[in-house]
């Protein structure tokens, strides 16, 4: 059989649809950290904030035509790791996989783990206390972890039920809500829809604001690392993407506009006005709630963020071992990462290290609200520089492998790819908002990215004993993909035979 013969099956065949596909995608963007930091932009900067949620959003409209072009290309389980090396070589594969997933992981994933567990017990008053009481709040977001860790251990059709739910109970959660903040009368004098008036007299205040709205949707492209297991990948995940983002924006637009609408962002302590802001504060969730549906409000509301945090670190824990599985298969990580279940078929130390790296990390920083935000702008640092690789990887492979077959093709290349690039590097370059020190964002994201590209360069020269900068052939990739590798078949094959036996 052909390879483009094999590439149109691999593409067709699956065991999760397109509600799947659909949830991934926006399962780790509506996270807790994103809901904070709507609430802190909107509250600090109102429409001038909409508006730099608006240009992150084409902006990532722009970005996800180039995963959608990639992953139709090679639907593989390493994802991002092999669109990049099929278009730059292993080096640049292994550090912005790395840094896109790991890092983020180090430094978002610890964000969503300490804030799931808090911003959903702030609505419950009686049992904040006391977990505030004895500092332990964030402990909620370790025991989930743990739970989805092994919930995933169990097998993808088991987390793609999972995942539909959680994340359909949160997107409508917060629709709901934002609807009925609407509907009521503002509690709030407001000078502008989004609370304060659109200020373009300063266009870098805008340019800061861009890196804080784009965490509002980066992580959409998790979504691709289950192209080897979704049914007719090479339609679903473009469809995915795009009707994610849109609901993403649209609902967050909505809640930030409800919260602005319902919530005075006071000073926390009226002695040092220039000091936290209520909006900046998980405080202002319970707030909104009991403003908008008075206690009952607040119960479902902390549900809901429950469910948030739960949908997130169930699409991290799925998407980051698999695609550290396929690394590992091309030789970019110890082969211990090749394990798979003997009868789940799930890669289970990748599970074990998505589940140590964000418990380890929040523990080790005793869940500190005031390195969350630092956390979250590192972490949209990390992902900008894999964005860009997977750019400039797909850019290469238009030019250089014209006669590859694609099942879905970037529209009016190479403008979205520019459209993104440029976008990103104005984002990393003004990354810093209003009242942060840069260095507490560049500093570990700096040194984290310099010791990725050591060990990338060390380990290609000195363990592949490859050209680091040498794109490794397509039909390699998905030969590897197709086939068994160091004994093992790919994931989607050992899947369709667990499915096929227990049915």
């Amino acid at each position: 059989m052909s390879i483009e013969k094999k590439l149109t099956q691999h593409l067709q065949q699956g065991v999760v649809g397109f509600p799947v596909a659909l949830a991934s995608s926006v399962g780790v963007v509506m996270a807790s950290p994103v809901i904070l930091t709507v609430t802190s932009g909107f509250g600090m900067a109102g429409s001038t904030f909409a508006l730099a949620m608006l240009i992150a959003f084409i902006m990532m409209q722009a970005q996800a035509t180039t995963f959608a072009e990639a992953a139709s290309m090679m639907p593989t389980s390493g994802a991002v790791y092999d669109y990049i090396s099929g278009g730059l070589g292993r080096f640049w594969a292994i550090t912005g996989t790395i840094s896109a997933y790991l890092l983020v992981h180090v430094f978002a994933g610890t964000a969503e783990t300490i804030l799931s567990g808090i911003m959903a017990l702030v609505n419950f008053e009686h049992l904040n206390t006391m977990m505030e009481h004895s500092g332990t709040s964030w402990m909620v977001g370790v025991g989930l972890v743990i739970l989805f860790g092994l919930l995933n251990a169990l097998g993808i059709t088991i987390f793609g039920k999972a995942e539909i739910i959680l994340t359909f109970v949160m997107w409508a959660t917060l629709t709901v809500f934002g609807v009925i903040g609407l509907i009521k009368a503002p509690a709030v004098s407001l000078q502008g829809w989004f609370g304060n008036p659109l200020d373009l007299s300063d266009p870098s205040g805008v340019l800061s604001l861009i890196g804080m709205a784009m965490f509002m949707f980066v992580g959409f492209e998790l979504v691709t690392p289950l192209a080897p297991e979704l049914k007719n990948a090479g339609r679903n995940i473009p469809r995915a993407a795009r009707l994610g983002l849109t609901g993403v924006a649209v609902t967050m637009a909505i809640y930030g506009a409800a919260m602005v609408h319902q919530v005075a962002n006071v000073a926390m302590d009226p002695k040092n006005p220039a000091g936290p802001h209520l909006l900046d504060t998980p405080m202002a969730i319970p707030a909104f709630a009991d403003q908008v549906m008075g206690p009952f409000g607040k119960i479902w509301l902390g549900i809901g963020l429950l469910f948030a945090g739960a949908a997130t670190i169930n699409t991290l824990i799925a998407a980051l071992p698999r695609i550290l599985y396929g690394m590992a298969i091309d030789g970019a990580l110890p082969r211990a990462f090749t394990y798979l279940h003997p009868r789940f078929k799930t890669p289970l130390l990748g599970i074990l290290v998505a589940v140590i790296i964000p418990c380890s990390h929040a523990w080790f920083i005793q869940g500190d609200l005031d390195r969350i935000m630092p956390l979250v702008l590192a972490a949209v640092c990390a992902w900008g520089v894999a964005y860009l690789l997977v750019n400039l990887a797909v850019a290469r492979l238009r030019f250089t492998r014209p006669d590859f077959p694609r099942a879905y093709r970037s529209p009016w290349f190479p403008l979205p790819q520019i459209v993104s690039s440029v976008g990103i590097l104005i984002a990393i370059w003004y990354i810093t908002p209003p009242g942060m020190h840069a260095r507490d964002i560049y500093l570990p994201f700096g040194i984290m990215l310099g010791l990725t590209a050591l060990y990338a360069l060390v380990w290609t020269v000195c363990v592949q004993k490859v050209n680091p900068f040498r794109a490794v052939a397509l039909e390699d990739i998905l030969t590897a993909e197709f086939g068994k590798v160091g004994g093992h078949a790919s994931l989607i094959d050992e899947e369709l035979k667990r499915v096929a036996t227990s049915a």
